[in-house]
C-alpha cells in the first residue's frame, strides 16, 4: 500500500498498514529485526509509555510509604535514612548487576534463536484473517 505522506488515510486504512512490529509466524530462523520495519516514532511512544509507567510506580511507592508513616509502621524518613547492611549492600548489587546484564544484553545478543522450532510446523498454523477468509472461524 503506497500513499503520499501528504495524503489522508483513509477510513479503512490500518494505522501500522507498510511494517510489521510483530510476529505474524514461530521463529524457525534468525530472530526477527523488529526496529528494521518499526518507525522510529513507535519506538519513542514506547520509550514515553515505559517513562510514564516508571513514573507511575515511584508515585506509587511514595505513596505506599506516607501511608506506612502516617499509620505509624514506619517512622518518618526511615526509607530515605535506611542504612543497609553489608549483605543489603551484596544483594543490591547482585540484583542490580543481574537487572542491568538482562535488559542490556539484548542489545548485544545475536540473533540466532537459543531453540529451533520445526519450519514444518507453519501448515498446522494460521492467522486470524486466513481462517476468516477461510470461512473456518
Amino acid at each position: 500500500m503506497t500513499r503520499s505522506p501528504s495524503a489522508p488515510a483513509a477510513a479503512t486504512d490500518a494505522p501500522n498498514a507498510g511494517f510489521n512490529a510483530a510476529l505474524q509466524r514461530p521463529v524457525t530462523t534468525l530472530e526477527p529485526e523488529f526496529l528494521k520495519q518499526l518507525p522510529v516514532d513507535n519506538l519513542v511512544g514506547a520509550i514515553v509509555a515505559l517513562t510514564s509507567e516508571v513514573y507511575l510506580l515511584r508515585e506509587r511507592l511514595q505513596t505506599l510509604e506516607a501511608e506506612l508513616t502516617t499509620r505509624r509502621v514506619l517512622p518518618e524518613g526511615a526509607v530515605e535514612n535506611h542504612v543497609e547492611t553489608p549483605e543489603e549492600q551484596q544483594r543490591r548489587a547482585e540484583d542490580l548487576a543481574a537487572y542491568t546484564e538482562r535488559v542490556l544484553a539484548e542489545l548485544a545478543r545475536d540473533r540466532v534463536p537459543v531453540s529451533t522450532i520445526d519450519p514444518g510446523v507453519s501448515k498446522y498454523l494460521a492467522t486470524h484473517a486466513e481462517l476468516a477468509a477461510a470461512g473456518t472461524r
